[in-house]
């Protein structure tokens, strides 16, 4: 039996979304944490902040926050979009870039002489 993995996830005034949207958004989250993880080669915990602006139309705009914290490092991410999942993946990418740099700019400072 496969040893089920603990994420490290808290997410924040979520708004209510219909079921395709909400597993969408969750099979994101676990997919970039894992990924997250491997990349930080760390224990890591991330937080999920959204925002909603509700316009003068129908639609509302969400905006999404992302912070990930690991031993030496806090990475944040936003983005906004029409629809929550969108959003969500968008913030996923910066994040994962940001991540991935602030582990670059942190070995080269260890690396000098």
């Amino acid at each position: 039996m496969p040893e089920e993995i603990q994420r490290k996830i808290q997410v924040v005034d979520a708004p209510d979304l219909d079921s395709f949207d909400l597993s969408k958004i969750n099979s994101s989250l676990a997919t970039a944490y894992d990924k997250l993880q491997r990349i930080a080669n760390n224990d890591i915990s991330m937080v999920l902040h959204f925002k909603e602006h509700n316009t003068a139309g129908r639609r509302e705009k969400f905006s999404i926050h992302l912070r990930l914290a690991f031993p030496g490092n806090n990475v944040v991410a936003s983005a906004v979009s029409w629809k929550a999942p969108d959003a969500v993946q968008q913030a996923l990418r910066i994040l994962e870039r940001e991540t991935v740099e602030s582990i670059k700019r942190k070995e080269e400072r260890g690396s000098r002489p």
